[in-house]
């Protein structure tokens, strides 16, 4: 570097030192006494020296939370996530404050997005296959026809602690987050159907893609479906704004998210301001680089180089999108975690430790669903034994929902295994095992829950 330009970048250093303070990286502090007479004779030294009147501090703004919700009942895995505490779960519904939260970013606020208050907010419903585009604000949106739905959310990482604890993977072979097994709960969603938007803005015959757009989380919080899932599902997703009968929180998406019921929850795009309908495959980050299956047992989808692509290009398609979640089932009793690569930080458990139950007649409780057709049976087993059946407690309301259930033991002292699985109306079973797939996705392999007897 030569002589001058070391002199300019010095009193250029310097200068940011003195307006933005020494909050620098302290080796660039290393500058020369000339650098600083440099900028002393431009008078901003002197100015920055003078004596000042002292002023009253202000008082410091509360720090920006990434997820508003409280801790205290919900389990902390992340920045931005937060699974539920499944082994306090009780109710057929789950209250929002026991809701799991999947976040890609800090959740966005109306101080930071004045966007997303109710009388800003607008949806753009457009696109190629579009006939009438239309643009809806919030008040709009509810004079339209509505409809609830009683549905599970699930995360699509739910279940990814089973590829450790249970899969032999490692943490390099399967990354993300340990949700554990509490990503999942059900809700009452009150939406205008997707079938009334079509018959307002007309859809052409070579539609081929619905993407789902979010303009206000982060830079690429889009979801792309075909179509033809969802015309076939067009009565039973749609524009949500409220949940369990009150307006969506920050947290779930307000004021306005799509819900998708039964498909993995970031189909469900939250703080949704854009939908459009095109006569091309889309491709993104969400069924790209994130939400898809990627192993040596998946294949890429059909694509070409004439797909539109966002911020991703053609040879990031490697898997499919996780459309649809599996059968699965769980009992309300915290899963051992010993050889995952992270702890949740307010896990009830420490590594390793097993969870411990008195001697004596019990009642196990737990809750399985199978949201694309429903749950037909719910099995245990203890320690290896026959399978048993569980008894299914009502209200079992069938596709999208979850069930409760409950079986009797006898518990000795000692450690025990038990495990459970969920049959679906399909006739399909939890397995064993899954394949691997490398981003965790869908692990819907059969639980095996530890318990020490004392």
């Amino acid at each position: 570097m030569s002589g001058e330009s070391q002199r300019l970048r010095d009193e250029d250093l310097v200068r940011r030192t003195l307006r933005d303070g020494s909050n620098l990286n302290r080796r660039s502090l290393f500058v020369s006494a000339a650098a600083f007479g440099a900028v002393a004779s431009t008078g901003a030294l002197a100015q920055a020296t003078a004596p000042a009147p002292a002023a009253p501090a202000a008082p410091a703004a509360p720090p920006r939370r990434a997820i508003l919700k409280d801790d205290s009942r919900i389990l902390n895995i992340g920045a931005t996530v937060r699974s539920g505490n499944y082994w306090n779960f009780t109710t057929f519904m789950t209250p929002v404050e026991e809701f799991y939260v999947r976040n890609h970013y800090p959740t966005p606020l109306v101080e930071q997005r004045p966007v997303l208050a109710r009388e800003n907010w607008k949806l753009k419903i457009h696109g190629a296959s579009v006939e009438r585009p239309i643009e809806i604000g919030y008040e709009d949106l509810l004079k339209l026809p509505s409809r609830t739905i009683v549905a599970t959310m699930e995360c699509h990482g739910n279940g990814r602690t089973l590829f450790w604890e249970q899969g032999g993977f490692t943490g390099q072979d399967v990354a993300g987050g340990n949700w554990v097994l509490g990503a999942v709960g059900q809700a009452e969603w009150q939406f205008v159907p997707m079938s009334e938007i079509f018959a307002r803005v007309g859809v052409k015959p070579n539609a081929k893609t619905v993407l789902f757009w979010s303009g206000v989380d982060g830079t690429d919080m889009g979801r792309p479906m075909p179509f033809a899932d969802v015309l076939a599902q067009q009565n039973d997703m749609g524009i949500c704004y409220a949940m369990n009968g009150n307006p969506l929180t920050p947290d779930h998406g307000a004021p306005v998210r799509i819900v998708v019921p039964g498909w993995g929850g970031t189909a469900s795009i939250k703080w949704v301001t854009e939908i459009r309908v095109t006569d091309k495959r889309v491709w993104c980050r969400l069924n790209t680089k994130g939400e898809v299956y990627i192993g040596p047992s998946y294949t890429a989808p059909e694509n070409a180089a004439d797909d539109e692509f966002i911020g991703v290009t053609q040879a990031d398609i490697k898997g499919p999108m996780v459309t649809w979640m599996p059968p699965k089932s769980l009992i309300t009793v915290p899963l051992v975690v010993d050889k995952s690569p992270s702890l949740p930080a307010n896990y009830p458990l420490k590594k390793g430790e097993v969870p411990k139950l008195a001697a004596g007649q019990q009642t196990m409780k737990g809750y399985a669903w199978a949201p694309q057709h429903g749950v037909k049976s719910v099995e245990y087993r203890i320690d290896g034994g026959a399978w048993q059946h569980a008894t299914i407690q009502p209200p079992n309301l069938g596709k999208y929902t979850w069930v409760r259930f409950e079986f009797p033991w006898n518990a000795t002292t000692g450690q025990h295994v038990i495990e459970t699985r969920a049959t679906d109306n399909a006739g399909t079973t939890q397995p064993e095992r899954i394949p691997l797939n490398s981003l965790g996705m869908a692990n819907w392999s059969i639980p095996k829950f530890r318990i020490e007897v004392a």
